[in-house]
């Protein structure tokens, strides 16, 4: 059975290259935005969370918190065009795996994947 990784962006062009890029070794599934990300760990397994920052409705620092308050293992990779936010106290103090800045390097990021979760 495929390891399940949720993809969080408000950006569906951002959806689908990640989808596309892990979706031949991993079971993507797609959130839109933080709220449903949250909705979404809450009610089902996952082995990884891919999450960018600043998006509408739930800011991704605050669904990372919400997230963090139910589930403290599971790895996070957050991808973000805001390079700046790398150090900020939610990210430094919630165990983050990874930051990626915007535009992705996918083999670096499909690298890190599999080193957090393998195959």
């Amino acid at each position: 059975m495929k390891k399940r990784i949720l993809v969080c962006d408000d950006e569906e062009s951002i959806r689908l290259l990640l989808s596309e890029t892990l979706n031949d070794t991993y079971d993507v599934i797609e959130a839109s935005d933080g709220r449903e990300a949250v909705k979404m760990i809450t009610k089902e397994p996952f082995d990884l969370l891919i999450i960018d920052i600043k998006m509408p409705r739930t800011h991704g620092f605050e669904a990372i918190e919400r997230i963090r308050e139910r589930n403290r293992s599971i790895p996070i990779v957050i991808c973000s065009a805001y390079r700046l936010m790398k150090d900020d106290v939610v990210v430094t103090t919630s165990d983050v795996a990874a930051f990626f800045t915007k535009p992705i390097d996918m083999k670096a990021l499909k690298s890190k994947v599999l080193e957090l979760i393998g195959t």
